[in-house]
């Protein structure tokens, strides 16, 4: 339904009290046309009241905080509106209708009266002075000026416009005719309607032309910088846009890829300051060119933040009993490392957040370090991952590269979490005294923040930029040489020795783990080889000399090699023995009873340590007519040197005691080598062997070649404790020696060689002359 109306629009007929209609975002002034949508039941009420009455309606903007769509706050209203009369009223779907009003007067609102079925308003017509004077007449100069430029520049106001306002003269007719094509703010353009003189109208009017031209201006430098930015670069533009294009086809569309990053970014577990952090980085690469080197450094760098293991841990296996048992079945032996690991289970099963132990196993090669961490890992339900640092002299391996760096990488330790693929591994760093330094940096000494559990909560790799928590990672260290670690570093771990085997341990070894295993490796079944008790410990004893297993490993596989040739040309199943044992592995490389036991003056037998294992050393003296010199060959150390010196000292100084003229020391040369000449050789322990060397040499004794020695001497004779203990006694009893003599303050460590005093007698002492009684057999008349 439509409705036209016609009424009289003079001050007599206004009445002073009307219905008031809201307007969002839309100021209507006099004399100016507008349609209205109305959807609000009391506002119809209020127009169909003017319709059938008086015709009119007040006009009241809503201030900026209201929504269109929304209910209007009465108080949000402005006070003062325009009076216009309602000119068409058509019906529109949904109850609502379509008002066409023409605006006639302003008004001041003096009561706004708020009824259930309708908005009346009591006003106060407002007297608009529309006096012209120069003023005014400079004011509509002023805005037909502005108009020219307006025309010519801006995007939104036509020529026609300015060729139309070129030709008015009357102030209120401009004013309108401007006020119904300028686009202007609900706040301004309610300032504009409380104008109460024309010359305020158009002055607000020039200004907000004013800030047209200026926006315009800014547009126009914006469309001339970009068009010279599109024209300088107009070929990379296109083959940007073409590849953009031809990716997405193929379903390579980065719009994609940033989706991915974001959603893999949601699901993960992140603590909040790095998750924002790699927020930022998506949206870095969101805004770069995806062809630049930039965005393949960001996105690489969010890919690794991303592919870590944030939140990720698995659950312990705290049953005491399955790690004893797995412990057991991967290793013979090696009792204090599994007692460490089952404490930490038992830790573990009391409080849930204790900490990870920092293990450092250390001791000959082919003992077993580097299995025994798979073993712990397997024992504990826990991931696994090795890095092996032999060689390493950077930096960097350890802390990562700065990204600025190109082929920049992180360190070994956050590629160790990135492949272990949880928070709580077990990470076993292999070969740490093999490190080296050069000028890129130390690397142990970026290792101190990774092994110090009071730090590593918040590790900072170059690479990734932020904190990484290492707390709950179990790392366990393995050395051959223990003091080829620097002391801070050292400090850090708990230190486990792992010494080498007993001829019985390596027996029960090669039967549990190392015939299996070559059997399994050479494709055959254990029917189709057998091997021997004797030659097995003719193997162990006379073709390996070491303090692990992996020489003895290699030699059992070869002989499953020998028997797998055999079995394939022949389909025999060969027998390994002790007679035929040289056919299949060549002659004996250590024949029983290659340390000459004959009796000798000046020829000891030394025991010595090395990194792969104990070792008897010979030590030989010899005096020649000459001036009193001592002579040292052998690559001996300093420390050595030194010892020999305060043997040959004590020896001096108790000459009495051992028969020996004072002349023999001026008149005689004294020469001590060690044989090996070209193995390098330092230490303390060796000082008893020296002095029985010496005292042997000038007092013409022989030396009990059926035993050896070790122990520091100082120039009272007192014997001082040494270290490798079990090594050294088992390098003498694999040399089939009867007697060690070992200082009394090691008899603490009686326990660690228990196993294998099996006719062995161990003679311990505290001074020279306790071991001298042993060594030094009497004079024969």
């Amino acid at each position: 339904m439509e409705i036209n109306l016609t009424q009289d629009n003079s001050l007599d007929a206004i009445p002073k009290v009307i219905p008031v209609v809201p307007t969002v975002n839309v100021t209507v002034f006099p004399n100016m046309i507008m349609p209205l949508l109305v959807l609000d039941e009391r506002i119809m009420n209020g127009i169909q009241e003017a319709v059938e009455s008086s015709k009119y309606i007040l006009l009241l903007s809503a201030r900026e905080s209201s929504q269109e769509g929304q209910e209007i706050d009465t108080d949000n209203l402005y006070s003062i509106g325009t009076v216009a009369s309602v000119m068409r009223v058509i019906n529109v779907p949904d109850d609502g209708i379509k008002v066409l009003v023409q605006g006639v007067y302003r008004a001041q609102v003096q009561d706004l009266m708020v009824r259930d079925d309708m908005l009346l308003a009591q006003i106060d017509l407002i007297n608009f002075n529309a006096t012209v004077s120069d003023a005014t007449q400079a004011l509509i100069n002023n805005i037909k000026e502005v108009a020219e430029q307006l025309s010519i520049s801006s995007q939104t106001i036509t020529p026609d416009f300015y060729a139309i306002l070129s030709k008015m003269n009357d102030p209120e007719k401009i004013a309108e005719f401007v006020l119904s094509h300028l686009e202007i703010k609900s706040h301004p353009s309610q300032m504009l309607l409380e104008c109460r003189n024309v010359d305020d109208l158009l002055r607000g009017i020039y200004e907000e032309l004013s800030k047209e031209i200026s926006i315009s201006q800014v547009q126009e430098r914006i469309r001339t910088h970009t068009r010279e930015s599109i024209n300088k670069s107009q070929h990379e533009y296109y083959l940007r846009e073409q590849l953009k294009a031809i990716k997405k086809e193929l379903g390579e569309d980065l719009v994609d890829e940033i989706e991915d990053l974001k959603a893999s970014l949601a699901a993960k577990n992140i603590p909040e300051k790095t998750k924002k952090e790699i927020e930022k980085q998506i949206d870095k690469l969101e805004r770069i060119s995806p062809e630049s080197m930039e965005a393949t450094v960001t996105r690489s760098h969010v890919e690794l933040l991303l592919s870590l293991p944030w939140g990720v841990y698995t659950k312990d296996s705290l049953n005491l009993q399955h790690a004893k048992t797995v412990l057991d079945k991967d290793h013979y032996g090696l009792m204090d490392v599994k007692d460490r690991i089952l404490d930490f289970i038992s830790i573990k099963n009391l409080k849930a957040d204790g900490p990870s132990p920092i293990l450092c196993l250390y001791g000959p090669p082919g003992v077993g370090k580097t299995s025994l961490g798979q073993s712990i890992a397997k024992s504990l339900g826990r991931n696994f991952y090795r890095i092996s640092l032999g060689g390493v002299k950077d930096e960097s391996e350890i802390r990562g590269h700065r990204r600025t760096y190109v082929g920049a990488m992180p360190g070994r330790v956050i590629h160790a979490m990135k492949k272990a693929n949880s928070m709580n591994p077990v990470i076993l760093i292999d070969e740490i005294d093999k490190l080296g330094a050069d000028f890129r940096g130390d690397p142990s000494a970026a290792l101190l923040e990774v092994l110090d559990p009071n730090q590593n909560k918040e590790f900072y790799d170059n690479y990734l930029g932020m904190p990484f928590d290492l707390s709950s990672v179990m790392f366990i260290v393995t050395c051959n040489d223990i003091s080829a670690i620097s002391g801070p570093l050292l400090d850090r771990m708990e230190v486990i020795q792992l010494s080498g085997y007993t001829f019985e341990e390596k027996q029960q070894i090669a039967k549990k783990y190392l015939i299996k295993q070559a059997v399994d490796q050479s494709g055959m079944k254990e029917s189709n080889i057998h091997i021997a008790q004797s030659a097995l410990d003719t193997i162990i004893a006379e073709y390996t000399r070491e303090a692990g297993v992996r020489h003895l490993s290699q030699l059992i596989k070869k002989l499953c090699g020998k028997a797998a040739r055999s079995f394939v040309e022949t389909g025999e199943v060969i027998k390994i023995t002790k007679k035929n044992i040289e056919k299949h592995l060549g002659y004996k490389k250590y024949p029983a009873e290659r340390i000459d036991q004959k009796n000798m003056i000046g020829i000891t037998n030394g025991l010595a340590w090395t990194s792969v294992g104990g070792v008897v050393m010979k030590i030989e003296s010899a005096l020649m007519p000459g001036t009193g010199k001592l002579i040292l060959t052998g690559q001996l150390g300093d420390v050595m040197k030194e010892s020999a010196q305060a043997a040959l000292s004590y020896a001096r100084s108790h000459a009495a005691e051992f028969k020996i003229a004072h002349e023999r020391f001026t008149a005689f040369d004294l020469h001590i080598h060690l044989p090996a000449g070209a193995v390098p050789k330092d230490g303390p322990s060796a000082g008893l062997a020296l002095l029985s060397s010496i005292l042997s040499s000038y007092t013409g004794r022989l030396v009990n070649a059926s035993l050896a020695m070790t122990g520091e001497l100082n120039l009272r004779g007192d014997v001082m404790p040494i270290g490798g203990v079990k090594e050294k006694v088992l390098a003498a009893k694999q040399h089939n020696l009867s007697m060690v003599i070992l200082p009394e303050e090691n008899r603490g460590e009686l326990s660690s060689i228990e196993g294998i005093l099996e006719d062995m007698k161990i003679v311990w002492v505290s001074h020279a002359d306790e071991a001298l009684e042993h060594i030094l057999l009497p004079l024969v008349d």
